[in-house]
Order: structure tokens, then C-alpha cells, then sequence
């Protein structure tokens, strides 16, 4: 066994996470264990990121790690792994371990617990995500020059990349997601790696796909990260949906950014923290109908139709990778009414509330605003400051303050007891009648609505659509 390079570190960071795993380390050793905090903690700790949770590395087998504590879960018992709650904060422990070969290039086939961190170390992924360090020491303990990766910002494969991509794939993603998260760059070696294997992400699950992606698109870097995606040769086998918009041309007067490609990945540039995981898939996913509706007519490059066609491309990749019912139902809608915006200025009153009234209408002005933003004059700039968008604020604060709009002006059990009717599909068409008055500020009051149902019972009953009742 080597000797590993040890230097000495301040941990900084004295929030309860912290705290509770330095107890779980004080209590493995004083119980005649070999006990290191291991991996992402302190890769964090060193580059001064925030703590999100930290993982303990030790001798102790899960049979013992479950003796020593009295709040256990078997999480990945099998595999060495058990998580301790401590202070109502979980902590996964696992045992120092290597691993047999793998099978379906992402679990091994058994698993061989060890006494020794350095086996362990070497059998991870990343340079930067095996290093250990030692609370009571108060030093990094570094097998794998990974101290060397965090100084020079690089994301390296521990060992052989190709070994450590063919154990398991996924770690191509994961090469590429920490790239974008760390502001790192990928080690030459690991870029090729990546690049000659990049056909085995198929191997993968497309649930363990999403979750990498979903972190890349949550990255305040997330074009820098896709666009990585594509130089190593993954995007073509994740989102070859995207990748098809490359060279789709558009009119210059109106995109100098450049083609749909290049204008999706601006506009997700655009993005801030108030943009939620749908509506960012939204807004890299919004043009991609184009790349099959485009035509050239009478000299200009048009794309009639491509809302529709983009949010049928946008369903079929999001059923795809499993995103759950509500996130896909979320980022289609938006895809499909990206362009409705432009229509505010021209609206009728009630169409404009119907929009605002709708759950999603917030999300789509914020996709419609990285889009304008995305969409560059040949000057450079962004036409963030157009009447659509302003007019859609209007909407949204007029929504806000009221509140009486998002209600009905009548219930239904109103409506049958004011026209004596039972139960039946007149009972929603008059409803309908009633919220299209109210939104055009034609019945403001339950007192009008009431008279108005009074005055026109017998057109109404008849069912004949006069100007009194749908004008």
C-alpha cells in the first residue's frame, strides 16, 4: 500500500451537519474503528462550497455500524452502506470497500469490504471526489493526487478512464455535470475517454440519465454543461432532439445569435433561480419544432406552426426520460403557448384574464422574457424590453389584486335553482357564459349575474346563441 499525502485543513464549516458527522466519527473510533469523512463533503469543504450532506467512510462492517447507533437505515446494506439519523439529519456510512466486475456497466456484480481506505479511494470515480479527511487530525488524506485535480480545476478518472466508464457508465454524465457545477475542465484524457465511449450511455437507465441532466439544467452554467454534453459526443444519444436544431437557420434580423441550436442555449443562459425545473426544460425545449417546420417563402425562412410540433417533440422526450405526469404536462403547455405573449397588446379583456388566470401564466412569461432575451438584433441586443412582455406584467399584477376573478360569479347549484333546471351540460355552457361576462367586466356583482340569468331564462333554455347572451 502507498502512503498517501496528507495536509492539514481548518474545516470551516460549524453547522449541525458538520457536528453530527464528527460524532459519528468520534464514535467509530473510540470503538476501535478507522472512521474518514469521505468524498463530495470534502471536495466542498476545500473549494469552500456549501455543505449540502456528508458521507462517512470506515472499517466498521454494517453489521457493527448498525450495533453502534441507534437509529439505522439499511439503505444499501448489501453494498456496504448504512444510514445513520443523528439529530433528525442522515448520514450514509459505508464500508471501506473495492468491487468485483461489473455487468451492466453501472452496479458491480458483488462487492469485497476492506480494512483499508486506500483500496477504497481507488475505486472511485473522480480525483476531486475521493479524497478523506480526518476530523480529529484535521487533515485531507489524498491517495489519488485529487488535491492536484482541485488546484488545477480539473476532472479526472481515478486510475484508467476507460476502466472507470465501462464499471459504470453514467460516470460520463457525472464527468460532465461536476465540469459545469465546479467551473472545472475535463482532463484530457477523460474527455477522450468519454468521447470513444460515449455509445455506452445507452447501457443506463433513462430515470439515472434525467437526475444528472436535471442537475446540469439547475446549474447556474447549464448551457456551458449541455454544450460539454455535446462536444464529448452524449448528446446525440440523450437529447437528439436538440441536437437537431444544430444548423436550423433563422432570419438574422431577428436571431444574430445565431441557429435554433445556438438561440436555445442563450436563452437558458437567461435563466435565474426563480425558473423551476419545468419551465427551464421549457425554455431550452421552446423552439424545437422548428428544425421540422422550416421553410423558406418568397425569400424569408418562416416556421408556421412550430409551437404545436415543438410541444409534441418536447411530450415524446420527456416521456422518454420518465419525467413525472405533472413536470411534462407543465414544460408542454409552455412549449405549446411560448408565442401567445406577442397577442397581449391585441386581446380582448376576457381572453387576456382567461391567460392570466391560468396556473402556469407567471412560468410563461418568464419563458417568453428568456426567449426575447435570447433573440438578438444585429447590434447584439436582446428585445427584453418589447410591449408584449409589459403587457403581460399588467396582467399578471391585475390578477393579483383581484382576487374575485379566480372565482366562479355563480355556483352551479345558483344557476340550476335560478333557472329550474336539473343537472346537465346547459349547466356548464351557462357557466361558461357567466365567467366570459365576468371577465369581460359585464357582470361584476352575484346580484347582475343573478338578473342576467333572470332576464334571458327563456333564450337561455332554448339554447339559442344571441347576441344578447355571447357577444
Amino acid at each position: 500500500m502507498g502512503k498517501p499525502a496528507r495536509f492539514k485543513f481548518a474545516w470551516t464549516d460549524r453547522s449541525k451537519l458538520s457536528e453530527g458527522a464528527f460524532s459519528i466519527v468520534r464514535k467509530l473510533k473510540t470503538s476501535g474503528f478507522e472512521a474518514l469523512l469521505a468524498g463530495g463533503a470534502v471536495r466542498d469543504a476545500l473549494l469552500k462550497r456549501p455543505l449540502l450532506e456528508i458521507d462517512i467512510a470506515t472499517s466498521a462492517t454494517p453489521a457493527q455500524i448498525k450495533r453502534l447507533f441507534s437509529k439505522t437505515i439499511p439503505t444499501g446494506e448489501k453494498h456496504g452502506t448504512i444510514t445513520v439519523r443523528l439529530d433528525k439529519v442522515s448520514y450514509e456510512v459505508t464500508t471501506f470497500r473495492i468491487e468485483g466486475p461489473y455487468k451492466d456497466y453501472r452496479h458491480p456484480a458483488k462487492v469485497k469490504f476492506v480494512q483499508n481506505p486506500e483500496q477504497d479511494a481507488k475505486r472511485r470515480d473522480f480525483g476531486v471526489n475521493a479524497l478523506f479527511y480526518d476530523p480529529t487530525a484535521k487533515e485531507v488524506i489524498d491517495y489519488v493526487n485529487g488535491i492536484a485535480d482541485i488546484s488545477h480545476k480539473k476532472i479526472r478518472f481515478v486510475g484508467m478512464a476507460d476502466d472507470r466508464i465501462r464499471e459504470d457508465a453514467l460516470r460520463m454524465m457525472r464527468a460532465v455535470r461536476f465540469a459545469t457545477a465546479l467551473n472545472f475542465a475535463l482532463e484530457p484524457r477523460a474527455r477522450k475517454a468519454i468521447q470513444n465511449n460515449a455509445a455506452l450511455i445507452k447501457k443506463i437507465s433513462t430515470e439515472r440519465i434525467k437526475q444528472e441532466l436535471d442537475k446540469i439544467i439547475l446549474s447556474d452554467r447549464a448551457s456551458i454543461g449541455l454544450s460539454l454534453l455535446d462536444v464529448v459526443g452524449l448528446m446525440e444519444f440523450i437529447l437528439p432532439e436538440l441536437k437537431a436544431c444544430q444548423g436550423v437557420r433563422q432570419p438574422r434580423n431577428e436571431h444574430a445569435e445565431g441557429d435554433v441550436y445556438t438561440h436555445s442555449l442563450l436563452a437558458l443562459e437567461k435563466t435565474d433561480e426563480s425558473y423551476d425545473v419545468p419551465t427551464r426544460y421549457a425554455v431550452l425545449f421552446h423552439d424545437l419544432g422548428k428544425a421540422g417546420t422550416a421553410k423558406i417563402r418568397q425569400g424569408k425562412i418562416t416556421f408556421y406552426g412550430h409551437p404545436d410540433a415543438g410541444a409534441e417533440i418536447a411530450f415524446r422526450m420527456m416521456k422518454r426520460l420518465k419525467f413525472s405526469g405533472q413536470d411534462t404536462d407543465k414544460t408542454v403547455w409552455l412549449v405549446r403557448n411560448h408565442m401567445v405573449p406577442n397577442d397581449f397588446p391585441n386581446m380582448r379583456l376576457s381572453t387576456r384574464r382567461k391567460w392570466g388566470l391560468n396556473a402556469f401564466f407567471a412560468d410563461l412569461l418568464k419563458v417568453y422574457k428568456a426567449d426575447a432575451q435570447a433573440s438578438l438584433s444585429p447590434a447584439g441586443e436582446g428585445h427584453n424590453n418589447t410591449r408584449s412582455y409589459r403587457e403581460g406584467l399588467k396582467i399578471l399584477k391585475e390578477i393579483a389584486a383581484m382576487p374575485k376573478l379566480k372565482k366562479p360569479i355563480l355556483s352551479g347549484n345558483e344557476v340550476m335553482k335560478i333557472l329550474r333546471v336539473k343537472p346537465g351540460p346547459i349547466v356548464g355552457k351557462v357557466l361558461e357564459i357567466l365567467e366570459e361576462k365576468k371577465l369581460a367586466n359585464e357582470l361584476r356583482t352575484k346580484k347582475q349575474a343573478r338578473l342576467f340569468l333572470k332576464q334571458n331564462k327563456n333564450e337561455i333554455l332554448l339554447d339559442k346563441k344571441s347576441s344578447t347572451l355571447y357577444s
